[in-house]
């Protein structure tokens, strides 16, 4: 046990000194790397919940509600833009934005169970031409 605490203190003594010896001669590049770690640790962290999130089975094809946009559909139905754009009554060529079904729904005369036959419909043909 003795030898562990020993071995383990001279390790912590050569890394505290390695540290300190890069933190004095080469102190910009040093805070480089800790800089670019933050940062590859932020997405990091923001695609493993976003897996997590999108593969929990209660997130996947959801009945549509109001509150939702046009690419948290396309993420819970696992559905392209091109496919899922013209269900939703979008152009090719004009970008979602942060547009919401209700807006779209109301915008197009439709009501959200109109859309949801819709987006059904335009899965149910995706999956078709993928299986082929």
């Amino acid at each position: 046990m003795q030898v562990s605490n020993q071995s383990n203190r001279d390790f912590r003594d050569t890394m505290s000194s390695r540290i300190k010896r890069i933190w004095k001669h080469h102190r910009l590049a040093f805070m480089a790397l800790v800089g670019l770690l933050c940062i590859a640790c932020f997405f990091a962290f923001n695609a493993i919940s976003a897996a997590i999130f999108w593969n929990d089975p209660r997130h996947q094809d959801q009945p549509l509600a109001g509150w939702m946009t046009p690419r948290y559909v396309g993420q819970s139905y696992d559905l392209p833009p091109e496919v899922l754009g013209p269900a939703l009554f979008l152009g090719p060529t004009e970008p979602p934005r942060r547009l919401r079904l209700d807006k779209i729904a109301a915008d197009n005369n439709v009501t959200l169970d109109r859309l949801q036959q819709r987006v059904s419909a335009a899965k149910a043909a995706y999956r078709a031409r993928q299986d082929d």
